[in-house]
């Protein structure tokens, strides 16, 4: 009876996940997203730094007119830093994604694997 009742499910509802399918779909999900964001996040933030430090560098070699080595060698030292900032911030943001992708992933699988 109980077989049959769940072919008819399967036939006419087409529910072919269980509950726990289910929820672990939603972890994925919801893993998978907060990673984007976390990515978007740090990616911004990263280059808001490079811009930053861009804008910076022109306004010294602005300032000084390219008159200057040492003006030149100092607005390519902060270009270097922001990027070197900038580069520092998206991996750690990228780690920080993998991480939260690897957790979710681990919780539904968990989720499935007590569906079996």
């Amino acid at each position: 009876m109980m077989a049959l009742a769940l072919m008819t499910c399967f036939a006419v509802a087409g529910c072919d996940e269980s509950v726990l399918d289910e929820q672990a779909d939603r972890v994925r999900d919801v893993s998978q997203e907060q990673a984007d964001g976390v990515r978007d996040m740090t990616q911004n933030a990263a280059e808001d730094i490079r811009e930053g430090s861009q804008e910076k560098a022109e306004m010294i070699r602005e300032r000084y007119d390219n008159a200057s080595n040492n003006a030149e060698a100092k607005a390519d030292a902060i270009e270097e830093q922001g990027e070197a900032a900038a580069d520092k911030m998206e991996d750690r943001g990228e780690a920080k994604a993998d991480n939260l992708e690897e957790y979710g992933e681990q919780k539904a699988d968990a989720l499935e694997a007590r569906d079996e």
